[in-house]
């Protein structure tokens, strides 16, 4: 009996001495923000028999206030009214009976953020509650962890202690983003994650793709064209332009387009004789390239006349291998329309005789240009080189004697040209220097008869030429002709 009685005083005494907190320990391991909606989770460790109180910071942050009570094997709660996504939050939990039995004060970290579309960057900070009232967030942080996620990868950046902000750069538009912040602590075995966050860095949809379609040359000009992605909710681009294909870019102009075929113009290209390289980039509202054509670039048309012969050469459109391109090479001889005179793709100089067009009501100047189509389903946005044109001096052919007996043979004296000149005068002169026949038009001929129509003497008359070719070049010629009159 007498050790019943003892027994049950020492189980008494220990149940008291549990009741007075002298082996009880309570010690929270987490506080963490689990959502978006601000809840927050968290659980401890309890070695006791009492139940226990969940205190949080009143809205005034002036204490704790009890807001939940709870079993003593309960060893974790989530407030679901703790709105933890709009202002930090403090707990403590504490035993109902024993209070002396209580954790130690520790406070959510609160993460908000700023979106600058225009430097690509999200700055993050975070803080945990402040309070004079009590001391809030006990344990000391050692580090932060920045967790970034992206298309469902997440990559975590480490930040000292010591920081409350992080600027994360190479933000891309139109990307959804979730952050948060996990907290590592001194001492302890656990971390606590702040709120999460997510951004959608919507901006102006920025075309898949611009396709540099054509260049055309015309004097002083490159007028150009492009073909925008029909995705595209941008309509400010950029013309772009360089002296080579791998150089530096600079702008030309910013203009305003709704069109998917853009066109603009470089009003001082000298398309004659220097290769321009030109892109074009949609601009942000921030002002900033976000899509790039590819490169396009004028064609340089070379002309080198010998003779009758013209040589033909020019550089490639876009870079292109030539068997991607088709070449169309035109002549204009004098007034007449563009001719078509070859088509290739698998080089680019050619040679063009024009002997052969002697005789032709020709005036001497032949004029070249070449036509590029790239894509045989969109011919009607080719490319055109500059028009080159070449001046070529009239062969002169002077008949020594005619016979003007009106036989219908050589009765006339007529020079006849290889191409006809530009201006034309001829006089025709009697042994006395008198003026028999004198002419501007190079189709009409001495037919033999003297300024009173009566048929001229037999024997030499002498003749001035005086012409002017294509290219205002004046040529003068001085000789004698013989009229003969052929025995019947």
């Amino acid at each position: 009996m007498r050790k019943l009685l003892i027994y049950i005083l020492i189980i008494s005494s220990f149940i008291l001495i549990n009741k007075k907190g002298r082996s009880q320990t309570l010690t929270i391991k987490n506080v963490s923000v689990i959502n978006e909606q601000g809840h927050v989770r968290l659980s401890w460790e309890y070695n006791g028999g009492e139940n226990l109180v969940v205190y949080r910071d009143s809205l005034e942050i002036s204490n704790l206030s009890p807001i939940i009570t709870l079993g003593s094997m309960v060893k974790s709660y989530i407030d679901l009214t703790a709105n933890a996504h709009k202002k930090p939050r403090s707990y403590k939990i504490q035993s109902e009976i024993t209070t002396s039995v209580s954790s130690e004060i520790i406070s959510t970290y609160y993460l908000t953020y700023s979106y600058d579309s225009c430097l690509q960057q999200i700055n993050l900070k975070w803080n945990d509650l402040e309070t004079t009232a009590f001391t809030a967030n006990d344990w000391t942080p050692t580090q932060f962890i920045v967790k970034k996620t992206e298309g469902g990868i997440t990559q975590n950046t480490s930040v000292s202690a010591s920081e409350n902000e992080y600027t994360v750069e190479n933000i891309l538009e139109n990307t959804n983003y979730t952050f948060s912040i996990e907290t590592q602590w001194l001492g302890e075995d656990s971390t606590s994650f702040s709120n999460p966050v997510s951004k959608f860095t919507e901006m102006p949809q920025s075309p898949d793709y611009i396709n540099a379609l054509s260049v055309i040359s015309d004097g002083e000009n490159s007028n150009l064209q492009f073909k925008v992605a029909s995705n595209s909710e941008l309509n400010s681009y950029r013309l772009l332009k360089s002296d080579s294909y791998n150089g530096t870019f600079y702008s030309l102009e910013t203009f305003i387009s709704n069109y998917s075929i853009i066109t603009a113009t470089d009003h001082n290209s000298e398309p004659d004789n220097k290769i321009t390289y030109y892109k074009l980039a949609s601009v942000n509202e921030c002002g900033n390239e976000t899509t790039n054509s590819d490169v396009i670039n004028n064609i340089v048309l070379n002309l080198e006349n010998t003779d009758f012969v013209n040589t033909l050469s020019w550089n490639l459109l876009k870079d292109y291998d030539l068997l991607s391109a088709t070449y169309e090479v035109y002549r204009i001889s004098g007034n007449s329309e563009p001719e078509l005179i070859r088509s290739i793709s698998n080089y680019y100089s050619i040679t063009d005789d024009t002997e052969l067009l002697q005789g032709q009501n020709l005036a001497g100047q032949f004029c070249y240009y070449v036509k590029v189509i790239c894509d045989s389903e969109m011919e009607e946005y080719y490319s055109q080189s500059n028009t080159e044109c070449v001046y070529i001096k009239p062969k002169i052919y002077i008949p020594e004697a005619f016979t003007p007996n009106d036989d219908g043979i050589n009765d006339l004296f007529l020079p006849v040209f290889s191409f006809l000149p530009k201006k034309y005068e001829l006089r025709i002169y009697n042994r006395w220097g008198n003026i028999v026949f004198e002419t501007s038009d190079p189709s009409k001929g001495w037919n033999g008869k003297e300024s009173n129509g009566k048929p001229a003497p037999v024997g030499s008359y002498i003749y001035l030429l005086k012409i002017k070719t294509g290219d205002n070049q004046s040529v003068e010629n001085r000789g004698s002709v013989t009229v003969i009159y052929p025995q019947q």
